[in-house]
């Protein structure tokens, strides 16, 4: 999925960061599934919009809505795990 852009939400009190990530194209499952491969997935597919979380226990937290073009990930420790590393693992995908 290509980014387009990364937009600066939110610096919380415990040093993680939130970013807003904005894709090219729409969120389907088969990139949420894709996304989610090694980490927990939360889907909600009965959700009027359908509802997703993954969460990688140690690096981050990823919230987002199947259809949408963009999501927001709550990076748990910027030092080790950056946005740059998320970036560039979900251009891949």
């Amino acid at each position: 999925m290509k980014v387009v852009s990364v937009k600066h939400v939110e610096d919380c009190f415990d040093g993680s960061f939130i970013k807003e990530v904005l894709f090219a194209e729409e969120i389907t499952k088969e990139i949420i599934l894709k996304l989610s491969q090694d980490d927990v997935l939360k889907y909600y597919q009965d959700f009027p919009r359908p509802f997703f979380k993954i969460i990688r226990k140690t690096c981050y937290e990823i919230k987002g809505v199947q259809g949408n073009k963009s999501i927001r990930i709550h990076l748990k420790n910027p030092a080790e795990y950056c946005i740059e590393d998320f970036t560039a693992s979900i251009e891949s995908v």
